[in-house]
């Protein structure tokens, strides 16, 4: 159990648990503003669940381990080219099953890691959830938000 707590720090409620939230959430936070608020964040340590406008939930990035990368992205090019595979390239991302994919530029990290580089601000952005790029409707591969 913890706090419910604004953006700025200010105690807004309480809460029974931080696992009966998820980031983006709106409904079922038991506190009332008179405008929609989110779940923006959620803090393991301290138990706060942080809440905030719907612009204060966009994110322009996010970085995510564990990939698999499931076709040789950029090397039928770079083999054509002499060269080797590209690390960085366009795509689409889902962030969520049911959320469209949003064009991204990806970029390949050591140790299995890759960085999103939203085109436009994306909403529910949450630690543990996969991240999936695309082409068109076929999939390259994904990773786990961190």
């Amino acid at each position: 159990s913890g706090d419910i707590v604004t953006s700025d720090g200010t105690v807004v409620g309480h809460h029974d648990g931080i696992e009966q939230f998820t980031i983006g959430q709106r409904k079922g936070l038991r506190v009332a503003f008179g405008q929609p608020r989110y779940v923006i964040r959620i803090d393991p340590e301290s138990h706060h669940v942080v809440i905030g406008t719907h612009e204060e939930l966009a994110r322009t990035e996010l970085t995510a381990a564990g990939a698999n990368w499931l076709t040789g992205i950029g090397e039928t090019k770079a083999k054509r080219e002499g060269g080797k595979a590209e690390s960085t390239f366009r795509c689409f991302v889902k962030i969520r099953y049911r959320s469209p994919a949003v064009e991204a530029t990806v970029e390949r990290l050591p140790d299995g890691r890759f960085r999103v580089r939203f085109h436009q601000p994306c909403y529910g952005v949450a630690p543990g959830q996969a991240a999936v790029c695309y082409d068109g409707d076929r999939v390259l591969g994904g990773g786990w938000i961190q």
